[in-house]
């Protein structure tokens, strides 16, 4: 086995063949983050998931957790989908924004299950956690495709200073 020695170094490139490649590299960070567009059902899925784990503690025991289970089953095959239809697996924020954004979701799902906790201690009736159930719905399907436009954003343009927009 042999194995390729560098040679020696070249002259440095010219201030245009450094700017080219630049150039080169905006245009791969701009063609990847059009790559990064979700498909309509992914975050209504991903939603209807979150709901169902959700509302699945308004259950008794095995069903409860028959449901929970099956969730979290049916998320690496949809994830696995989304890969292998687009070819691209995005699995961790891009940047700041990204990652505060996804930092906010979790947060507020897990605010979510929390206040069925509280619904299940206080005896209330069942049906009253159909409320987080429908928010963790809408909070994963609105704030996730928001998520992916900051995503988008965050890889066509890594170098751009995060600040408030």
């Amino acid at each position: 086995m042999q194995i390729d020695q560098p040679g020696p170094p070249g002259p440095p490139p010219t201030s245009d063949e450094a700017r080219a490649a630049l150039g080169a590299l905006d245009a791969d960070a701009s063609q990847l983050a059009e790559r990064l567009v979700s498909p309509w059902w992914y975050h209504l899925i991903l939603g209807g998931l979150v709901a169902a784990a959700i509302g699945a503690q308004a259950l008794p025991g095995v069903p409860a957790i028959s449901v929970i289970v099956l969730v979290i089953i049916w998320i690496p095959f949809m994830m696995q989908s989304y890969t292998s239809r687009y070819r691209i697996s995005m699995t961790r924020p891009a940047g700041p924004r990204s990652r505060r954004m996804l930092l906010l979701i979790l947060a507020l799902l897990a605010l979510l299950m929390g206040s069925v906790a509280l619904l299940k201690v206080a005896s209330l009736l069942q049906r009253w956690v159909l409320l987080p159930a429908a928010v963790g719905f809408l909070v994963t399907v609105v704030l996730g495709r928001r998520y992916d436009a900051v995503l988008r954003s965050e890889v066509a343009h890594p170098y751009r200073p995060s600040g408030p927009r």
